[in-house]
C-alpha cells in the first residue's frame, strides 16, 4: 500500500464527507476508495472513521491523524513548489499561539492584510501564554512575553512593553488620593498570574530616579489580564495593564493612569519557534509579517505617562 496515497484519500473522504464524493474528486471507483481506507486502518491498528448508512464521522484517533495528514501533505506540496521555484506563493496551514492582549489589540485587527498578502495560507490562531510542550502540540510559532530560558527555541526580540497602573474614575472618586507608591498599600489591588507558572505579577515599580516593590496581598487575582481590566473598569480596584491595551479607554475617560510617572520594568516581547525545525515558507511568511507589523507599531512601546501626554 502506498501510504501517502492512502493519506491523501483519507483527507479527501473527510473533506467531502462521503466515499462517493471523494471517489468523484479522485476519479476512482468508490470501492477503491473504501478499500484504501480499510487498508490504512488495518495498518494503523485503529479505526479512523465512524461509518453508518447515512453519516460519516471521525473517531478521536481519526481526528488527530487527519490533522497530522494535513500537515504532512502540506509540507510535501510546499517542498515540491519550492523546488519548482514557486516559493513566492506559500500555501498551507499554520498554527500560531499569541498572548491574548497582543492578539486582540495589535494582530487581529490586521489579519485581513495578512490574508490579502498570502491568500493560500490558512491560519489557526490560538491565545495563551504557555510555552512548555508548545511545539510538541504541532504549533509552528508563538508570540510571548518575558525572558525565554528554553535553549531549544529561537526568540526573535520584537520590543519591550511598559506596564503601568490604572483605575476607573468611579473607584478613584470614592477612595483616598494616590500621590506615591506607598499610598497603594491602602487601596484595592488587582493583579494577574501566569498560567505558565501560576505566579502573580509582582508590583515592582520604577521611575526615573528610584525603584521599589509594592507588596501584596492582592485583593483580586486573575489568570487573564483582559479580565483584570474588565474588573478595573467596574471600579473594583487598581490594576496593571499594557498601555496599548487601555489606550482607547484612557482617551475616552473610562480609565485613568495611576502614578503615570511610575511603570513596571520593561517586559520583553518575542516571537519564538523551535531551533531544530526548518521554517517553511508559509511559517516564515507569518513570522516576518508579524515581526515587522509589531515592531513598527508605536502603540507597542507606549509608556504610561505618554497616555496623558501624547507624542
Amino acid at each position: 500500500m502506498d501510504k501517502l496515497t492512502a493519506m491523501l484519500t483519507f483527507v479527501r473522504v473527510v473533506e467531502t464527507g462521503s466515499f462517493t464524493r471523494a471517489a468523484e474528486v479522485l476519479e476512482l471507483p468508490k470501492a477503491r476508495v473504501s478499500q484504501r481506507i480499510s487498508d490504512l486502518e488495518r495498518l494503523l491498528g485503529f479505526r479512523l472513521l465512524h461509518r453508518t448508512t447515512r453519516t460519516l464521522g471521525l473517531t478521536e484517533e481519526g481526528t488527530a491523524y487527519y490533522e497530522r495528514c494535513l500537515d504532512i501533505l502540506s509540507e510535501i506540496e510546499e517542498l515540491e513548489s519550492s523546488l519548482k521555484g514557486n516559493v513566492a506563493n506559500p500555501q498551507g496551514k499554520i498554527r500560531v499561539e499569541v498572548l491574548t492582549s497582543i492578539a486582540r489589540y495589535l494582530l487581529a485587527p490586521r489579519l485581513a492584510e495578512f490574508k490579502e498578502k498570502f491568500p493560500q495560507i490558512s491560519l489557526r490562531f490560538g491565545c495563551s501564554d504557555r510555552i512548555s510542550n508548545l511545539f510538541e502540540e504541532g504549533i509552528d510559532c508563538a508570540i510571548r512575553g518575558g525572558h525565554l530560558e528554553d535553549s531549544s527555541l529561537i526568540a526573535k526580540h520584537i520590543g519591550n512593553v511598559h506596564f503601568g497602573l490604572y483605575a476607573s474614575p468611579i473607584y478613584l472618586q470614592r477612595t483616598s488620593p494616590i500621590n506615591s507608591p506607598e499610598d497603594l498599600l491602602a487601596h484595592q489591588k488587582i493583579s494577574w498570574f501566569s498560567s505558565r507558572n501560576h505566579r502573580p505579577l509582582l508590583w515592582q515599580l520604577q521611575s526615573a530616579q528610584e525603584s521599589l516593590e509594592v507588596r501584596g496581598p492582592y485583593d483580586w487575582l486573575f489568570n487573564d489580564n483582559e479580565v483584570s481590566i474588565a474588573a478595573c473598569l467596574a471600579g473594583t480596584g487598581i490594576c496593571p495593564a499594557a498601555p496599548f491595551a487601555v489606550e482607547s479607554l484612557v482617551h475616552s475617560g473610562a480609565l485613568c493612569p495611576v502614578l503615570p510617572a511610575w511603570s513596571f520594568p520593561p517586559r520583553e516581547l518575542n516571537i519564538i519557534y523551535p531551533s531544530t525545525k526548518h521554517l517553511s515558507a508559509r511559517v516564515r511568511s507569518f513570522v516576518d509579517w508579524a515581526f515587522n507589523l509589531l515592531q513598527s507599531d508605536p502603540s507597542l512601546s507606549l509608556k504610561p505617562w505618554e497616555l496623558i501626554n501624547p507624542r
